[in-house]
């Protein structure tokens, strides 16, 4: 296993990766320029305890890695000490932020389709940020990091079998729910979690939704979708709305809706980490 995982520098594509050395817990980390946003970000990855380059295996990318890698690592471990999940392997993406300011800056970009000026001023007021530093409208070129870069690194050096899944918390949620419908072949399991997408440009997620289902009465995949029980009732309510959406829409559509009882935006995210992933791979 060490020997698979150990490999000095690799370059890929246009992108540089470097790899640090496997720890303990099974875990790898690369770093990755991408040419797309201009940002390295730092790759962590788990495998299955009983990973086999023989075998192929579905992939679980988890937006925010700043705060939500080594909770996301743990609960992979801690599942599969049940045999709890499926065998899947887990990939967190974090910027190259190393205070919360510069994380809160970086992932603003990256995390939003469409420019929402209003919410840039306000979130920039709200965390006590400078002036113009939240800058929205550019996940297009994110998204082009992760289809072409972090994707191709990730799904060749790995035995994979190009099921993916996608992860993420308060905007890095909002993103995974536009990602359902801008591109419904990339993955096929989601984690919506925190979201309160009546939020941003008076809840444009919705009419994206609802555009989307005028052609489509099927969507083949598994959402898991929660919020802290003390976060804004109007926002759970809100996103209880959009998951009674998905469910009118699409037939064959699985989706679970948990409110974890006494929580708040952020401590809930160990419990939504762990909750998402036993929801997302676990046994049929």
């Amino acid at each position: 296993m060490k020997h698979f995982l150990l490999i000095s520098l690799v370059i890929f594509s246009h992108s540089i990766v470097a790899q640090f050395p496997l720890t303990q817990d099974l875990t790898a980390k690369f770093d990755l320029k991408s040419k797309y946003t201009n940002t390295k970000y730092t790759l962590e990855v788990s495998l299955p305890v009983s990973y086999n380059t023989n075998m192929k295996y579905p992939v679980y990318y988890i937006l925010d890695g700043f705060y939500a890698g080594a909770i996301a690592h743990g609960a992979h471990r801690t599942l599969q000490l049940e045999n709890l999940i499926e065998d899947v392997i887990v990939v967190t993406i974090t910027g190259p932020e190393k205070t919360t300011s510069e994380w809160l800056i970086n992932r603003w970009p990256d995390f939003t389709f469409t420019k929402d000026p209003s919410n840039d001023v306000g979130a920039a007021n709200y965390f006590k940020l400078p002036a113009g530093s939240l800058v929205s409208g550019k996940a297009n070129e994110f998204l082009q990091t992760l289809t072409k870069e972090i994707f191709p690194f990730i799904e060749t050096k790995y035995s994979s079998s190009g099921s993916r899944g996608i992860s993420g918390h308060s905007l890095g949620g909002q993103m995974v729910a536009y990602l359902m419908f801008k591109t419904p072949d990339l993955f096929n399991r989601f984690g919506i979690n925190s979201s309160s997408q009546r939020l941003w440009l008076k809840n444009e997620i919705r009419s994206i939704e609802s555009k989307y289902a005028e052609t489509h009465k099927e969507y083949n995949g598994r959402v898991f979708l929660s919020f802290g029980s003390l976060e804004p009732k109007d926002a759970i309510d809100d996103l209880r709305g959009f998951e009674a959406q998905l469910k009118s829409h699409y037939t064959n559509i699985q989706t679970e809706f948990v409110e974890f009882p006494n929580e708040t935006h952020g401590s809930v995210m160990s419990a939504m980490l762990s909750r998402s992933l036993f929801y997302l791979y676990k046994k049929q």
